[in-house]
């Protein structure tokens, strides 16, 4: 049963993730049964294409309000959009430059206790992009990391509460040096 779960919210993933990358708009036609397969290829992954199964996923996300279907077209919502930005989450790394420049990045956080679970995880996921907790709501890391963390805050939608800090030296620094296995 747990696979079969799991594969269920990989299609949804996949079909939510090309709808999106198409522009959010799919013509679906009855005369031109290619083309769903077409524009899902990968979604596909040169299966056989089972017209049930597709038709079954497409319903399961107008159901949960992910997509709108119309006469001929196939819309994704924003909350269609949002569910892909969050499953892009788990994929999103920091990219390692080959040469470290000397600056540190901190992230900083003060949100408030009616947002504790996105600080929670906020934290756990900064942890597991490679970052180094320096004070509880502090991290750092040694590589540029802006944009990365940017789309988080918007995921969590507390980018009024999040700082990026680049610091060209900071205290301890020794220690971090060796956390990261860099030399300076």
């Amino acid at each position: 049963m747990q696979d079969r779960l799991k594969n269920i919210n990989l299609d949804t993933k996949k079909i939510l993730y090309y709808l999106l990358i198409t522009g959010g708009i799919l013509a679906i036609s009855i005369i031109a049964p290619k083309l769903p397969y077409e524009l899902l290829k990968n979604y596909l992954r040169n299966k056989k294409f089972d017209h049930s199964k597709f038709n079954r996923d497409l319903k399961r996300l107008n159901n949960r309000g992910d997509i709108k279907i119309g006469k001929d077209y196939i819309k994704i919502t924003k909350k269609g959009k949002s569910r892909v930005l969050k499953y892009q989450l788990d994929d999103i790394e920091i990219k390692k430059p080959d040469k470290w420049d000397g600056n540190w990045w901190l992230v900083v956080f003060d949100i408030p206790d009616s947002y504790r679970r996105a600080s929670n995880t906020l934290r756990h996921k900064l942890i597991d992009m490679g970052f180094d907790q320096y004070q509880k709501s502090i991290f750092i890391h040694p590589y540029p990391c802006r944009d990365e963390i940017d789309f988080i805050k918007e995921i969590f939608q507390v980018g009024l509460y999040v700082k990026i800090i680049n610091a060209y030296h900071i205290d301890e620094e020794d220690r971090f040096l060796r956390k990261f296995g860099l030399d300076k």
